[in-house]
């Protein structure tokens, strides 16, 4: 029923949908494109159908990769499709993975943590907007 795979451009405006209904700070179209065109950024989505319902943009930092963005359509949240994604990429990358998230979003932490990223580090005040911080995860090999 699902199908998870690698974003082509033309998507790049369905991300930009999803990134504007989840997140209050959402990138513009102009730099998800951006990031498309720099070999170093992964897209990857996942699908019902045709239609894009989610999607994780990964940054390759050579070493390591890099969680820069994970989103799950309003529609569809509370599925546990954010962990099938995440399993995905689990199971398809080759090195250790770091990601960043708010300390208020338990629900998420819940998931980073449930599938073994370890907390390594916070960002005092990391979040602009808030003030909140932002807590550090990896996810060894």
């Amino acid at each position: 029923m699902y199908n998870i795979r690698e974003i082509e451009d033309i998507e790049i405006i369905d991300i930009h949908k999803i990134e504007s209904l989840v997140f209050k700070n959402s990138y513009r179209l102009s730099t998800l494109v951006d990031m498309y065109e720099n070999c170093r950024y992964k897209f990857i989505g996942l699908y019902i159908k045709k239609n894009l319902i989610g999607y994780i943009i990964l940054l390759d930092s050579i070493d390591i990769y890099e969680i820069v963005k994970i989103a799950i359509s309003p529609n569809y949240q509370g599925k546990k499709l954010g962990k099938k994604l995440l399993n995905y990429i689990l199971e398809n990358i080759d090195r250790n993975l770091m990601l960043e998230v708010r300390e208020s979003n338990k629900v998420a932490i819940s998931l980073y943590e449930s599938l073994g990223f370890k907390k390594i580090s916070v960002r005092k005040g990391y979040y602009g907007d808030t003030g909140e911080d932002g807590i550090v995860y990896l996810y060894e090999k």
